[in-house]
Protein backbone atom coordinates (compact mmCIF):
# COMPACT_ATOMS: atom_id res chain seq x y z
CA UNK A 1 0.00 0.00 0.00
CA UNK A 2 2.64 2.21 0.60
CA UNK A 3 5.68 0.87 -1.62
CA UNK A 4 3.72 -0.04 -5.09
CA UNK A 5 3.08 3.77 -4.91
CA UNK A 6 6.39 4.29 -5.93
CA UNK A 7 6.90 2.10 -8.50
CA UNK A 8 9.05 -0.40 -5.71
CA UNK A 9 8.20 -3.76 -5.70
CA UNK A 10 10.07 -5.60 -3.05
CA UNK A 11 9.90 -8.86 -0.73
CA UNK A 12 9.74 -8.56 2.86
CA UNK A 13 13.38 -9.70 3.37
CA UNK A 14 14.44 -6.32 1.73
CA UNK A 15 12.37 -4.27 4.11
CA UNK A 16 13.62 -2.92 7.47
CA UNK A 17 11.43 -0.70 9.70
CA UNK A 18 13.27 1.76 11.93
CA UNK A 19 12.36 4.47 13.94
CA UNK A 20 12.05 7.12 11.27
CA UNK A 21 14.31 7.51 8.03
CA UNK A 22 17.06 9.53 10.19
CA UNK A 23 17.65 5.92 12.41
CA UNK A 24 18.04 4.27 8.76
CA UNK A 25 20.84 7.15 7.87
CA UNK A 26 22.04 6.02 11.20
CA UNK A 27 22.19 2.19 10.37
CA UNK A 28 23.82 2.67 7.01
CA UNK A 29 26.46 4.99 8.45
CA UNK A 30 27.69 2.08 10.75
CA UNK A 31 27.59 -0.51 8.66
CA UNK A 32 29.29 1.06 5.65
CA UNK A 33 31.13 4.38 5.91
CA UNK A 34 34.49 4.65 7.60
CA UNK A 35 37.06 7.30 7.13
CA UNK A 36 37.79 6.50 3.65
CA UNK A 37 34.75 6.38 2.54
CA UNK A 38 33.63 9.19 -0.19
CA UNK A 39 29.98 10.47 -0.02
CA UNK A 40 28.85 12.45 -2.48
CA UNK A 41 25.79 15.07 -1.55
CA UNK A 42 24.08 17.74 -2.56
CA UNK A 43 24.76 21.48 -1.54
CA UNK A 44 23.11 22.83 -0.23
CA UNK A 45 22.23 19.80 1.52
CA UNK A 46 19.73 18.03 4.23
CA UNK A 47 22.69 19.03 6.99
CA UNK A 48 21.50 15.90 9.74
CA UNK A 49 21.71 13.49 7.16
CA UNK A 50 25.57 14.78 6.65
CA UNK A 51 25.85 14.94 10.41
CA UNK A 52 25.07 11.44 10.89
CA UNK A 53 27.70 10.20 7.85
CA UNK A 54 30.30 12.63 9.64
CA UNK A 55 30.11 9.89 12.70
CA UNK A 56 31.95 7.68 10.74
CA UNK A 57 34.75 10.58 10.03
CA UNK A 58 33.73 10.10 5.82
CA UNK A 59 34.38 12.33 3.13
CA UNK A 60 31.78 14.63 2.52
CA UNK A 61 31.91 15.49 -1.33
CA UNK A 62 29.37 18.29 -2.44
CA UNK A 63 27.85 19.01 -5.61
CA UNK A 64 25.64 21.80 -6.39
CA UNK A 65 21.79 21.72 -7.30
CA UNK A 66 20.24 23.30 -10.25
CA UNK A 67 16.62 23.69 -11.08
CA UNK A 68 17.08 19.92 -12.15
CA UNK A 69 18.68 18.32 -8.87
CA UNK A 70 22.00 17.27 -8.40
CA UNK A 71 24.71 18.54 -10.71
CA UNK A 72 27.35 15.62 -10.87
CA UNK A 73 31.20 16.11 -11.75
CA UNK A 74 34.17 13.93 -11.59
CA UNK A 75 35.01 13.14 -8.26
CA UNK A 76 34.92 9.82 -7.04
CA UNK A 77 32.63 8.64 -4.58
CA UNK A 78 31.88 5.86 -2.99
CA UNK A 79 27.89 6.65 -2.24
CA UNK A 80 25.50 9.25 -3.55
CA UNK A 81 22.93 11.12 -1.17
CA UNK A 82 20.31 12.47 -2.59
CA UNK A 83 16.64 13.44 -1.77
CA UNK A 84 15.28 13.40 -5.04
CA UNK A 85 11.55 13.39 -4.69
CA UNK A 86 11.93 17.20 -3.39
CA UNK A 87 15.37 18.05 -2.44
CA UNK A 88 16.41 19.51 0.90
CA UNK A 89 16.41 22.62 1.05
CA UNK A 90 15.26 23.73 -1.98
CA UNK A 91 12.47 21.58 -2.89
CA UNK A 92 13.57 20.55 -6.25
CA UNK A 93 11.81 17.87 -7.75
CA UNK A 94 14.89 15.82 -9.52
CA UNK A 95 13.91 15.85 -13.23
CA UNK A 96 14.20 12.36 -15.40
CA UNK A 97 17.21 12.93 -17.07
CA UNK A 98 19.18 14.13 -14.06
CA UNK A 99 17.85 10.66 -12.87
CA UNK A 100 18.93 8.44 -15.24
CA UNK A 101 22.01 10.06 -15.18
CA UNK A 102 22.85 9.48 -11.88
CA UNK A 103 22.02 5.82 -12.58
CA UNK A 104 24.36 5.41 -15.40
CA UNK A 105 27.23 7.44 -13.08
CA UNK A 106 26.84 5.15 -10.03
CA UNK A 107 26.92 1.94 -12.88
CA UNK A 108 30.03 3.64 -14.54
CA UNK A 109 31.91 4.15 -11.60
CA UNK A 110 30.56 1.42 -9.10
CA UNK A 111 29.01 3.45 -6.34
CA UNK A 112 25.81 3.42 -4.70
CA UNK A 113 22.85 5.58 -4.29
CA UNK A 114 21.27 6.40 -0.80
CA UNK A 115 17.67 7.46 -1.65
CA UNK A 116 15.78 9.62 0.65
CA UNK A 117 12.71 9.70 -0.19
CA UNK A 118 11.96 13.13 1.60
CA UNK A 119 8.34 14.30 1.59
CA UNK A 120 7.18 11.49 -0.92
CA UNK A 121 3.58 10.57 1.02
CA UNK A 122 3.05 14.21 1.33
CA UNK A 123 4.30 15.15 -2.07
CA UNK A 124 0.91 16.64 -3.61
CA UNK A 125 2.08 17.38 -7.01
CA UNK A 126 -0.44 15.69 -9.20
CA UNK A 127 1.76 13.44 -11.25
CA UNK A 128 5.15 12.73 -9.15
CA UNK A 129 7.80 11.04 -10.27
CA UNK A 130 8.34 7.44 -9.03
CA UNK A 131 10.97 6.92 -6.69
CA UNK A 132 14.65 6.63 -8.04
CA UNK A 133 14.80 2.97 -6.65
CA UNK A 134 12.07 2.25 -8.90
CA UNK A 135 14.39 2.26 -12.09
CA UNK A 136 17.09 0.55 -10.58
CA UNK A 137 17.80 -2.34 -12.53
CA UNK A 138 21.22 -2.95 -10.93
CA UNK A 139 20.43 -3.26 -7.28
CA UNK A 140 22.45 0.15 -6.33
CA UNK A 141 19.99 2.22 -4.88
CA UNK A 142 18.90 1.91 -1.33
CA UNK A 143 15.96 3.80 -0.65
CA UNK A 144 14.77 5.43 2.35
CA UNK A 145 11.51 6.99 3.58
CA UNK A 146 9.12 7.62 6.47
CA UNK A 147 5.39 7.45 7.46
CA UNK A 148 6.05 10.49 9.71
CA UNK A 149 6.18 13.19 7.82
CA UNK A 150 2.47 13.23 6.10
CA UNK A 151 0.96 11.74 9.61
CA UNK A 152 2.59 13.17 12.75
CA UNK A 153 6.19 13.56 12.87
CA UNK A 154 6.21 12.16 16.58
CA UNK A 155 5.48 8.76 15.43
CA UNK A 156 9.12 7.85 14.67
CA UNK A 157 7.79 5.20 11.84
CA UNK A 158 10.07 4.70 8.98
CA UNK A 159 11.26 2.22 6.71
CA UNK A 160 14.84 1.36 4.40
CA UNK A 161 14.44 -0.87 1.26
CA UNK A 162 17.61 -2.81 -0.17
CA UNK A 163 19.54 -6.14 -0.81
CA UNK A 164 18.26 -8.93 1.81
CA UNK A 165 22.27 -9.59 3.02
CA UNK A 166 22.16 -5.62 3.85
CA UNK A 167 19.01 -5.94 5.54
CA UNK A 168 19.76 -8.90 7.55
CA UNK A 169 22.91 -6.76 8.85
CA UNK A 170 20.93 -3.89 9.39
CA UNK A 171 18.46 -5.61 11.89
CA UNK A 172 21.40 -6.97 13.60
CA UNK A 173 22.17 -3.85 14.41
CA UNK A 174 19.00 -2.79 15.45
CA UNK A 175 18.92 -5.17 17.68
CA UNK A 176 21.74 -3.80 19.37
CA UNK A 177 20.77 -0.44 19.58
CA UNK A 178 16.87 -0.17 20.45
CA UNK A 179 15.91 -4.47 19.58
CA UNK A 180 13.15 -3.04 17.61
CA UNK A 181 10.39 -0.22 17.31
CA UNK A 182 7.39 0.02 19.03
CA UNK A 183 5.33 -3.13 18.24
CA UNK A 184 2.20 -1.74 19.53
CA UNK A 185 3.13 1.34 16.76
CA UNK A 186 3.90 -1.04 14.26
CA UNK A 187 0.61 -3.37 14.41
CA UNK A 188 -1.37 0.11 14.70
CA UNK A 189 0.18 1.53 11.25
CA UNK A 190 -0.40 -1.76 9.68
CA UNK A 191 -4.86 -1.88 10.79
CA UNK A 192 -4.78 1.50 9.52
CA UNK A 193 -2.67 1.02 6.22
CA UNK A 194 -5.28 -2.05 5.77
CA UNK A 195 -8.24 -0.72 6.33
CA UNK A 196 -7.62 2.32 4.22
CA UNK A 197 -7.72 5.27 6.57
CA UNK A 198 -4.32 6.30 5.38
CA UNK A 199 -5.19 7.14 1.86
CA UNK A 200 -8.31 9.18 3.18
CA UNK A 201 -5.88 11.34 5.29
CA UNK A 202 -3.18 11.50 2.24
CA UNK A 203 -6.09 13.25 0.22
CA UNK A 204 -7.03 15.40 2.92
CA UNK A 205 -3.73 16.21 3.60
CA UNK A 206 -2.62 17.05 0.16
CA UNK A 207 -5.59 18.91 -0.65
CA UNK A 208 -5.30 20.92 2.01
CA UNK A 209 -1.25 21.31 1.51
CA UNK A 210 -2.00 22.58 -2.12
CA UNK A 211 -4.43 24.78 -0.55
CA UNK A 212 -1.88 26.29 1.59
CA UNK A 213 0.68 26.19 -1.05
CA UNK A 214 -0.99 28.05 -3.32
CA UNK A 215 -1.93 31.04 -0.44
CA UNK A 216 1.45 31.29 0.38
CA UNK A 217 3.27 31.54 -3.36
CA UNK A 218 0.15 34.14 -4.14
CA UNK A 219 1.22 35.98 -0.76
CA UNK A 220 4.82 35.68 -1.63
CA UNK A 221 4.26 37.09 -4.99
CA UNK A 222 2.38 40.32 -4.18
CA UNK A 223 4.08 41.30 -0.98
CA UNK A 224 7.51 39.82 -1.65
CA UNK A 225 8.76 39.84 -5.05
CA UNK A 226 12.39 40.57 -4.30
CA UNK A 227 12.28 37.70 -2.59
CA UNK A 228 12.95 34.98 -5.29
CA UNK A 229 11.45 31.57 -5.41
CA UNK A 230 13.97 28.99 -6.47
CA UNK A 231 13.14 27.41 -9.87
CA UNK A 232 11.73 23.66 -9.95
CA UNK A 233 11.05 23.65 -6.66
CA UNK A 234 7.15 23.95 -7.08
CA UNK A 235 4.65 22.38 -4.93
CA UNK A 236 7.10 21.93 -2.62
CA UNK A 237 6.21 21.05 0.94
CA UNK A 238 8.40 24.71 1.81
CA UNK A 239 9.48 27.27 -0.34
CA UNK A 240 13.41 28.33 -0.55
CA UNK A 241 13.79 31.75 -1.14
CA UNK A 242 16.34 34.16 -1.91
CA UNK A 243 16.79 37.91 -0.65
CA UNK A 244 18.61 40.78 -1.66
CA UNK A 245 22.14 39.88 -1.06
CA UNK A 246 22.55 42.10 1.70
CA UNK A 247 20.07 40.90 3.42
CA UNK A 248 21.42 38.37 6.23
CA UNK A 249 18.65 35.94 6.64
CA UNK A 250 20.26 34.92 10.03
CA UNK A 251 19.12 38.43 11.52
CA UNK A 252 15.82 38.31 9.59
CA UNK A 253 14.95 35.24 11.58
CA UNK A 254 15.41 36.77 14.80
CA UNK A 255 13.65 39.66 13.72
CA UNK A 256 10.84 37.81 12.26
CA UNK A 257 10.59 35.60 15.17
CA UNK A 258 10.12 38.19 17.84
CA UNK A 259 7.44 39.73 15.65
CA UNK A 260 5.63 36.25 15.59
CA UNK A 261 6.95 34.91 12.14
CA UNK A 262 9.01 31.94 11.90
CA UNK A 263 11.69 31.16 8.97
CA UNK A 264 14.34 28.98 8.83
CA UNK A 265 17.75 30.83 7.93
CA UNK A 266 19.51 28.89 4.93
CA UNK A 267 23.09 29.18 5.62
CA UNK A 268 23.35 25.92 8.11
CA UNK A 269 22.25 24.19 4.84
CA UNK A 270 25.63 24.84 2.38
CA UNK A 271 28.76 23.05 2.90
CA UNK A 272 31.36 26.16 2.95
CA UNK A 273 33.43 28.06 5.17
CA UNK A 274 31.37 31.29 3.72
CA UNK A 275 27.94 30.16 3.23
CA UNK A 276 25.37 32.49 1.25
CA UNK A 277 23.66 34.41 4.14
CA UNK A 278 20.64 35.59 1.93
CA UNK A 279 18.49 32.30 1.72
CA UNK A 280 15.86 31.29 4.15
CA UNK A 281 13.05 28.52 4.45
CA UNK A 282 9.49 29.18 5.09
CA UNK A 283 6.88 26.38 5.54
CA UNK A 284 3.33 26.68 5.74
CA UNK A 285 1.97 23.55 7.77
CA UNK A 286 2.22 25.25 11.36
CA UNK A 287 0.04 27.93 10.68
CA UNK A 288 -3.74 28.62 10.14
CA UNK A 289 -4.56 29.34 6.70
CA UNK A 290 -5.87 32.63 7.00
CA UNK A 291 -2.50 33.80 8.53
CA UNK A 292 -0.53 33.17 5.97
CA UNK A 293 -0.58 36.10 4.48
CA UNK A 294 -0.36 38.45 7.69
CA UNK A 295 2.77 36.83 8.50
CA UNK A 296 3.85 37.59 4.46
CA UNK A 297 3.37 41.00 5.28
CA UNK A 298 5.09 41.05 8.81
CA UNK A 299 8.56 39.32 7.33
CA UNK A 300 8.22 42.22 4.49
CA UNK A 301 7.98 44.42 7.17
CA UNK A 302 10.91 42.96 8.77
CA UNK A 303 12.54 43.12 5.79
CA UNK A 304 11.58 46.35 4.87
CA UNK A 305 13.46 47.74 8.07
CA UNK A 306 16.89 46.09 7.03
CA UNK A 307 16.68 48.05 4.16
Amino acid sequence: RVLPKRGIVASPDEILITLGSQNALYLLTRLLMSSSTRVGVENPCFREAINTFLLADTDIVPHPVDEQGIVLNDAPCDYYYVTPGHQVPTGVAMSKARRSQLLEHAARHDAVIIEDDYDSESNFMLNPLPALKASDRCGRVIYVSSLSKALSPGLRLGFMVADPDLIDEARALRRLVYRHPPTNIQYQMAHFLAQGHYETHLRRYHYDSAQRWDRLNNALQQHLPECQIIPGSEHANAFWLATPEQINTQQLTWRAAHAGVLIEPGARHFLSDAPPANFFRMGFHAIHPDAIEQGVEVLRGQLAQMG
